[in-house]
């Protein structure tokens, strides 16, 4: 089983920069940053509580389901942990093509997974999401469903492939000598949007210092939502030297909807009901096709 990773997150092998990645994708879903989100930072904050269920869950074309997150919202002024605030005892379950697949739960709290052996995401199929968890305030359940049609599948162009595990010299004086383009094959869908992040796979060559960008230890940046199968690859998408996993993703809408309600990143809206794909309950539950690229940064000596 490969459990977590919401992630920005990352290490060498391939199995272990997968695992980094969805890290960095839990962290994306992260319950911080979820509060301001779904409840708007800057609107007027109710005084009495209701338990809601916060869903992180992200399906990929070619790939088991390896990580349906489950949290409770934290009270207003209440410290989160994670603990506290994961769901266990839920009953999860995903039904594809009329077969009902039950989800199992993870070594870590709030996580549920099905093994390769069971169940690998098709691309362009159709998945529901199908959850009864405890309410622990008002007793009774929370009955959740939620459905994603994964996108096509997707690969990297020759000229994005072409880059492939290749060094760069990247000079933080002339920022503007390290840019490229790393394209995909469109879906056959003309409306699905594409994302780009750049994880760092090995920290321990040093953090990339220029101007005041760069002051933070986290390990994976994500572009804006492009509606085009291409997005540049430029400095302000690295953090880290050495080995770096660039991932093409192309979105499905209830993905595309979330982006847009994360603030400073793909539109930065408020929460907003009508965007929220999840019914009984707020989150995510999206699906993506990816293809990935390695290279190499090394600093100018």
């Amino acid at each position: 089983m490969k459990e977590e990773n919401f992630t920005s997150h990352v290490i060498t092998s391939r199995i272990a920069a997968k695992r980094l990645l969805r890290q960095s994708l839990l962290s994306f879903l992260a319950m911080t940053l979820l509060a301001c989100f779904f409840y708007g930072c800057d609107t007027a904050i109710e005084s009495n509580y209701t338990e809601q269920i916060v869903v992180g869950a992200f399906l990929y074309a070619n790939e088991p389901v390896d990580s349906i997150v489950l949290h409770r919202t934290t009270p207003f002024g209440s410290y989160y942990d994670d603990l506290d605030y994961a769901v266990d005892g839920a009953q999860v379950s995903i039904t594809v093509d009329g077969v009902v697949h039950n989800l199992l739960p993870g070594t870590r709290k709030g996580r549920y997974y099905l093994p390769a052996s069971d169940l690998v995401i098709a691309a362009g199929k159709t998945y529901n999401l199908s959850i009864v968890a405890p309410n622990l305030q008002a007793g009774g359940e929370h009955v959740i469903s939620a459905t994603t049609t994964v996108p096509m599948s997707i690969h990297l162009s020759s000229l994005a492939d072409s880059v492939r595990g290749k060094t760069f010299i990247f000079d933080t004086n002339n920022v503007a000598s390290l840019a490229f383009l790393v394209t995909a094959t469109p879906t056959d869908a003309s409306d699905h949007r594409y994302l780009l992040s750049v994880t760092a796979l090995d920290t321990s060559i040093g953090m990339i210092h220029f101007g005041n960008m760069k002051d933070s230890i986290r390990l994976t940046r994500y572009s804006e939502v492009a509606t085009g199968p291409a997005i540049a690859v430029t400095a302000r998408f690295l953090e880290w030297y050495g080995p770096n996993l660039i991932t093409m993703y192309a979105i499905d809408t209830n993905w595309w909807d979330y982006q847009r309600q994360v603030p400073n990143f793909g539109g930065g809206t408020d929460y907003q009901p009508s965007l929220n794909h999840i019914t009984g309950a707020i989150g995510i539950f999206g699906s993506a096709a990816r293809d990935t690229v390695s290279v190499f940064i090394k600093p100018k000596s």
